[in-house]
């Protein structure tokens, strides 16, 4: 299988996957608020921002892991990648007990004094973080070995994992409406008991799989290796931390001044944002591990004018993709979110659509990042972006001193987008001389005429079909559908790109006529 071929290959099922999990999981996600009412359902995000920093910590190890081990799987030296996994899971193997040892006593101590959380609840939420503790505990641990499906471009084994547990969760979700129990007790319990199941399988899997995955103590402790590893996360620890502040930040602000007693839909409302921004992220995320492997492999292989060229492609195929999940919901959000949770959070409608437009300007750079991260010069990348986006607390807070209410929390997270995703360009400009007019005409200026056709196209159907209707929505989305494929084709893509294309569909198509 060729490179191109297996990104094509992990970019589809990476893109099935999210899909299916984003109407999973979106559509259990009202079930969810019914088990647990508007007040657990805030704290949940609440509590949740107490384990959060350890679990990005986890994403953070296992993207700097992943690097190294395309890295060297880019050199074609087995036994380098082999030297990298015993490093990583050396590291895995005490990481783990010290973080969860910290956190305990100070996560309590936060839930107990500091948190807004009404005592009758306040047992429970001690629980949900302790679960989430155990999570984070085996998350870490199975790093080494997921990241190596990430390194090897196996992307698409990944997405069945991802499946299995998406549908189990659907199902889990569906019996929780009909508990009569703590829901969110059960809820968090459940979960934690999946996630590590799921592990556990894909681990002896990679055991299997991989030759790199065999474990020699001797490989153990290799002192510079372990530096470098530190060294690349302890710069990405930095950007973790600033995504920590960026979005559960915002959800200790709204519970500190908007308390869930007295404003019991505040939190509420950012949960239901963040968690459809979260969702269609999840698009940004899975075309990004679909390409970061290859990526970093042609850094590693020394031809850094590939790597630019999917970089650059990259951020404006990103926003495509989400564009045509967040195009249809910006057009007609009031009607998707009542047809989703029947009775929506009062703000629910601000906040998805405010996030929503920050995540697709976010990702206008995205793949400039992936860039950086291969070539390794992410000192620099990490120190901005880490500021703006602790700087994303500070402008919201502004905000809702100047008197914009809980949806100034939005605005600040919208400020802060277009900040880091133009400080992004800025840094390629001075890592690799990438020219921003560059950047603005091949991904700006395309994303731009691409959503507003389609969403020219969405709203002209909400004029013919004025009353909200489930048959408006599905108009909507293929009107959109239609408006996005026929402008990304017509304007979107340049003459190199439509003749990839067509090679492409040509090749798959003299394969289907070969097997007949």
């Amino acid at each position: 299988m060729t490179s191109s071929q297996r990104i094509i290959l992990n970019t589809l099922a990476t893109y099935g996957r999210t899909v299916f999990a984003m109407a999973l999981g979106l559509f259990s996600s009202r079930w969810v608020l019914q088990a647990l009412g508007s007040v657990d359902y805030g704290l949940m995000g609440v509590v949740g921002a107490v384990i959060l920093f350890v679990a990005f910590l986890t994403t953070t190890t296992s993207g700097t892991i992943s690097r190294f081990y395309a890295y060297s799987i880019g050199q074609g030296d087995p036994e380098e990648t082999n030297r990298w996994f015993n490093t990583a899971l050396s590291i895995h193997t005490i990481l783990p007990i010290v973080l969860c040892l910290i956190s305990w006593p100070c996560g309590e101590w936060a839930i107990r004094n500091f948190f807004n959380v009404p005592p009758d609840r306040l047992v429970t939420a001690l629980w949900v973080f302790r679960f989430s503790l155990v999570a984070v505990f085996f998350g870490l641990f199975f790093t080494p070995y997921l990241g190596m499906f990430t390194a090897k471009q196996r992307i698409y084994e990944m997405s069945f994992w991802g499946i299995l547990g998406t549908i189990i969760n659907f199902v889990f979700a569906y019996f929780l409406v009909m508990y009569k129990g703590d829901a969110w007790l059960l809820y968090s319990g459940g979960t934690v008991v999946l996630t590590i199941l799921l592990g556990l399988l894909q681990v002896l899997r990679a055991r299997f799989l991989f030759k790199e995955c065999k474990i020699f103590f001797s490989k153990w402790y290799d002192v510079e290796r372990i530096k470098q590893v530190f060294s690349f996360a302890g710069w990405s620890l930095l950007t973790t931390f600033s995504t920590l502040v960026r979005n559960q930040g915002l959800a200790l602000l709204l519970n500190k001044c908007f308390t869930p007693t007295s404003y019991p839909e505040v939190n509420a409302s950012y949960a239901i944002g963040n968690s459809v921004a979260s969702q269609s992220q999840s698009l940004s995320s899975a075309f990004l591990g679909a390409l970061s492997p290859e990526i970093t492999a042609s850094e590693g292989r020394g031809d850094r004018e590939r790597m630019l060229f999917l970089s650059m492609k990259a951020s404006k195929l990103l926003v495509f993709l989400i564009a045509l999940f967040a195009v249809p919901l910006l057009v007609d959000l009031d009607f998707v979110l009542v047809l989703w949770l029947k009775t929506p959070p009062a703000l629910a409608t601000v906040f998805c659509r405010v996030m929503l437009i920050a995540l697709l300007v976010d990702n206008l750079s995205m793949g400039l990042m992936v860039a950086t991260y291969a070539s390794g010069q992410i000192r620099r990348y990490q120190i901005v972006m880490s500021i703006i986006g602790m700087s994303t607390i500070v402008v919201a807070f502004v905000f809702v001193l100047l008197g914009c209410g809980p949806q100034g929390v939005a605005y600040g997270y919208l400020c802060t987008a277009v900040m880091a995703s133009f400080s992004r360009v800025v840094i390629a400009k001075i890592n690799f001389d990438v020219s921003v007019f560059c950047w603005l005409t091949t991904v700006v200026f395309p994303c731009i005429i691409v959503i507003a056709s389609a969403f020219f196209l969405g709203f002209i159907v909400t004029l013919v079909i004025a009353s909200p209707s489930f048959v408006r929505l599905v108009c909507v989305s293929i009107g959109t559908t239609i408006g996005l494929a026929g402008s990304v084709f017509l304007l979107g893509l340049d003459r190199g790109e439509k003749q990839y294309l067509f090679a492409h569909a040509s090749s798959m198509i003299k394969r289907i006529g070969d097997i007949k």
